[in-house]
């Protein structure tokens, strides 16, 4: 008789309960951790960051910091969309899968340029490993972009330094605007200025150059570019959470 036949079939059994619980979907402990956003900077700074609004399109910028796990596959981006006339129901869906190989610097980046205009974007992310294992949501984040205004003037070729900088705001729905004025060769920013909206009878704006002293002295040969920042609404910490930013209108000086 063979005494060791129960401790057989015990260890068989062992083993069957192993592989069917290896396919089961269980929860990993050691799942990434949640993708944590980049702050908005102030919205004068020089170097923006966070979420806001595409200089050279319309879209909105989202920036978040690199997860650290050596196993991280990438990030799903989540957006959900209201217009004034909708009731917030969390009705997220995936709009990208970000392969984390693909992303480069000190922080990740994603541009959404499938948005409309005047409606709330909210998003989150969650990061996932190469097992398929996922980070539990991040915060929310939300902007809203409003139409672009139009530079007029400088632009092109000027002989003297321009006594005012003039555009097109036709969504007449900021209260502030900043102008961004810096050389193009090197990038050096030698205005940034911050005011309320100079003009509510029409859509024309138009602002004094160096109007607070601020701006460095524009020099003969070199060449400029500037752009407006429209701000409609700031949230309680001062971010931007309605408006947009205008292309680059370039001159230069003689």
């Amino acid at each position: 008789m063979n005494t060791n036949s129960p401790f057989i079939s015990i260890i068989l059994m062992c083993m069957l309960l192993l592989l069917v619980n290896c396919g089961d979907a269980i929860e990993d402990p050691d799942a990434p951790g949640a993708p944590l956003w980049v702050a908005q900077s102030e919205p004068t700074d020089s170097r923006p960051r966070g979420i806001r609004p595409y200089n050279e399109g319309n879209g909105i910028i989202l920036e978040w910091h690199p997860n650290p796990e050596e196993d991280l596959s990438g990030y799903k981006l989540y957006r959900a969309a209201y217009t004034e006339w909708d009731l917030p129901e969390g009705n997220f869906s995936l709009i990208a899968d970000i392969n984390a190989f693909s992303l480069s610097g000190a922080d990740t980046s994603y541009i959404d340029d499938l948005v409309q205009f005047n409606t709330d974007y909210y998003y989150y992310l969650r990061a996932y490993d190469q097992a398929g294992n996922k980070s539990v949501s991040s915060d929310t984040v939300w902007f809203s972009l409003i139409p672009k205004t139009d530079p007029l003037t400088p632009t092109g070729q000027i002989s003297a330094p321009p006594l005012n900088f003039e555009w097109y705001d036709f969504t007449n729905s900021a209260s502030d605007y900043i102008l961004f004025l810096e050389t193009v060769a090197p990038r050096n920013y030698i205005w940034i200025s911050r005011f309320r909206r100079p003009n509510y009878s029409d859509f024309f704006q138009s602002i004094q150059f160096n109007f607070d002293g601020n701006a460095e002295a524009l020099i003969s040969g070199q060449s400029y570019r500037w752009c407006i920042k429209a701000i409609v609404f700031t949230d309680y910490a001062g971010n931007i959470i309605r408006g947009s930013i205008s292309n680059w209108a370039y001159f230069s000086l003689e």
